[in-house]
């Protein structure tokens, strides 16, 4: 179903094909009030149905002089609609606090766009079709074809929390990768994000250097086409490979990155013939609900099972126990990418780039040896180091 041809979509129409007030409508796209998500879900539905396109909310920047950046003075940021609004998210709030950072310092206006729909032939972001932007962040998860079109339109890109190959196959980073014209217009194409393998590798191996390797400990994916995520899993894989053991599939399991997806998916690890002694979960969201799920089962963390969350977002070390993370520089990561976004406008012809930023290992209660370590199990600190070969002391927090 779409709208009256011509004409685009209401808030009030997407309001009354939801079922819920405009003030409710308004909410999901704006972020203001919270919202129920099975209201959240039916105007998410509606908006997809009618086609409809939020307008722009733009956080301008007010410089005590012109812009430090000649012929500069806007760039957008486009992100999908996800569960909480973008300045609510625990993960990419903070990357808009980096990008709007740099904003400021650089005299600069910064607007985003959150995309309903993210199917082939959805219309392109308002920011793009309107030209209000000298240049965008693509931040987070967005698919090939999108990111396809947009670029295709000239306007310069950095991607943000995702990655971009130029070779024509598939890039065992996880990255993505572009054949054709695409791998043409992907040369000028740059990307931050975190060296989200590197992540993995470090969360399984501190599982497996604690003594988790009878079983080998378990991991609560997400969704394979995050490429941060799948990237997470690499490094998981390998650390186990590494240290002699063969990865069982029987314990990944995949769920939205999300509490309900830890909540949902520990419970069925739980309900193994052989349950796991720890688990890394490919998020601190799903980390979250994991935890709420051995609580309710009156499993104790770390003594009966350790469990290992990723990003260390404010909640981790506020949890009960506090949570053993991977700890990535969200702030960093916005902006770095609006950095790189100045200088692809200033120099449209630069080759193109990818910036990984590091992450670390941050210690705290949720991780112990197993109750039971038997002495058949391999000195702790035995096991290689990451894939660089560099040393990783993790970092121990109260």
């Amino acid at each position: 179903m779409a709208g009256p041809p011509g004409r685009r979509a209401t808030l009030r129409q997407v309001a009354e094909h939801a079922g819920v007030s405009l003030g409710t409508a308004s909410a999901v796209f704006t972020g203001k009030a919270a919202v129920s998500t099975t209201s959240r879900h039916a105007v998410e539905r509606a908006a997809s149905a009618l086609g409809y396109r939020p307008t722009l909310r733009r956080t301008t920047v007010r410089p005590t002089d012109d812009t430090a950046v000649p012929g500069v003075r806007s760039i957008g940021l486009v992100i999908r609609l996800m569960e909480h609004s973008l300045r609510t998210n625990p993960f990419y709030s903070s990357v808009l606090e980096g990008a709007q950072g740099v904003c400021a310092t650089l005299g600069l206006s910064l607007s985003y766009e959150l995309v309903v729909g993210i199917d082939r032939h959805d219309p392109l972001p308002l920011s793009v079709q309107r030209r209000e932007a000298h240049g965008l962040l693509l931040v987070g998860y967005l698919p090939d074809h999108t990111i396809d079109q947009i670029t295709a339109t000239g306007v310069p890109c950095v991607l943000v929390d995702n990655g971009v190959s130029l070779g024509g196959t598939h890039s065992p980073g996880g990255t993505r990768s572009l054949g054709g014209v695409r791998a043409a217009r992907a040369a000028t194409l740059d990307a931050v994000r975190n060296d989200d393998e590197r992540g993995g590798y470090l969360a399984a191996r501190h599982l497996l250097d604690l003594g988790h390797t009878d079983p080998v400990p378990a991991m609560i994916a997400g969704p394979a086409e995050f490429p941060s995520i799948s990237d997470r899993l690499r490094g998981y894989r390998r650390a186990i490979a590494d240290a002699g053991y063969a990865v069982d599939p029987a314990l990944i399991r995949t769920t939205t990155l999300s509490p309900a997806g830890g909540r949902a998916q520990m419970a069925e690890l739980l309900d193994l013939p052989t349950p796991p002694t720890a688990v890394f979960c490919c998020n601190d969201a799903t980390a979250l609900g994991a935890l709420a799920t051995l609580r309710e089962r009156g499993i104790s963390v770390p003594e009966d099972i350790s469990v290992v969350g990723y990003d260390d977002i404010e909640l981790a070390g506020q949890a009960a126990p506090p949570l053993t993370t991977v700890r990535v520089d969200k702030g960093l990561m916005g902006a770095q990418g609006v950095w790189h976004l100045v200088q692809r406008i200033q120099r449209p012809a630069m080759s193109g780039r990818e910036t990984l930023l590091e992450v670390t290992l941050v210690v705290r209660d949720s991780t112990a040896p197993p109750r039971h370590h038997s002495r058949n199990h391999p000195h702790p600190h035995t096991h290689p180091r990451p894939p660089d070969g560099r040393p990783e002391p993790p970092s121990r927090e109260p």
